[in-house]
């Protein structure tokens, strides 16, 4: 890159206004094939009005660390979204791959980390994230889970799997926690307390950093049920290796399967009751929707997201909406 002025990427504080993984690191996520092909390290100054921290509203780098030094030197900016328009990569189920990736960029800042070692999970934790509040209504997304159907996916991992005693529960649902205590008053129960929904108008400086703990717990829990969500889902690429497993339906609503979520693999229940449960949480997943391209169905990394003339028909797109 001998000669070429270095990038700072950056958005406009209302050009992400949706959750935290589920589309700012996604974003930035499909991004990064491209700027690593081409030997780009910038400097970011990606906004957010719920997630932002000071004055500018500044969420990348903050909420997550470079995990890199950018060179010093002269700089142009580059907007996220023109970025997207011209270089977006499908994201698929390397999870080694795709963990060293966005650790070649980014990093868990040390805040957090000891935030997570203090509270100290046990070995044996059952993790569980349920997604409620705007989720559970997104049909074009997913299917509702109840607290029940929920719960009674946990009964059954911790009466197939004997080693798990305990309950991490991830959720911006209150009432979730006290249900799962009824449920299992004989177990240890642990949350880290009430959020704020993001979009609820609560200023809350600690939104985001809480989402990312939560996320980091969860990738050291022993095994992971969740709903659809891609917060929980970005614990696989925290920890490939982690035993996680979604319990409702990941559909294709656009024109890539969603990551990361498409990727957790279904939890397969056993029972009657079970296999019934699934048979609703799972209709319409997009592993049984044949629109979905054979592409998106083999494993990999990261692949061109759009194709030929879709390519050029995106940018013309963003250059006509953007003048």
């Amino acid at each position: 890159m001998t000669g070429c002025k270095h990038w700072t990427i950056t958005t406009e504080l209302h050009d992400l206004e949706e959750g935290l993984f589920g589309q700012i690191v996604l974003w930035v996520f499909e991004i990064l094939p491209s700027l690593q092909s081409e030997g780009r390290w910038p400097e970011w100054g990606i906004r957010s009005r719920f997630y932002g921290q000071g004055p500018d509203h500044v969420v990348l780098p903050g909420v997550f660390d470079l995990a890199y030094t950018p060179a010093e030197g002269p700089r142009v900016e580059r907007s996220l979204l023109a970025l997207r328009s011209r270089a977006l990569s499908a994201l698929g189920d390397d999870w080694p791959g795709l963990h060293a990736l966005w650790h070649r960029f980014f990093k868990v800042p040390a805040r957090i980390e000891q935030r997570a070692d203090e509270f100290a999970l046990t070995e044996g934790t059952l993790g569980l994230h349920y997604r409620g509040t705007d989720k559970n209504q997104a049909l074009h997304d997913t299917n509702p889970v109840s607290y029940d159907d929920m719960l009674s996916a946990a009964d059954e991992a911790f009466k197939a799997h004997p080693h798990l005693k305990t309950l991490f529960i991830a959720t911006d649902e209150a009432g979730f926690v006290s249900a799962a205590r009824q449920r299992f008053p004989e177990r240890e129960v642990r949350n880290l307390g009430a959020v704020s929904f993001h979009k609820s108008g609560v200023q809350d400086q600690d939104r985001a950093d809480r989402a990312l703990l939560d996320c980091v717990l969860l990738s050291r829990c022993a095994l992971v049920l969740k709903c659809s969500s891609a917060l929980s889902g970005f614990a696989k690429v925290l920890r490939p290796a982690l035993p996680i497993y979604r319990v409702a339906a990941c559909k294709y609503f656009y024109d890539v399967p969603y990551f990361p979520d498409a990727f957790i693999p279904r939890w397969e229940a056993t029972s009657t009751a079970g296999q019934q449960r699934a048979a609703r949480l799972f209709e319409g997943d997009w592993l049984d929707d044949a629109r979905v391209p054979s592409r998106f169905r083999q494993s990999f990394l990261a692949q061109p997201r759009y194709l030929g003339w879709q390519r050029w028909a995106r940018r013309l797109h963003y250059l006509l909406t953007h003048r």
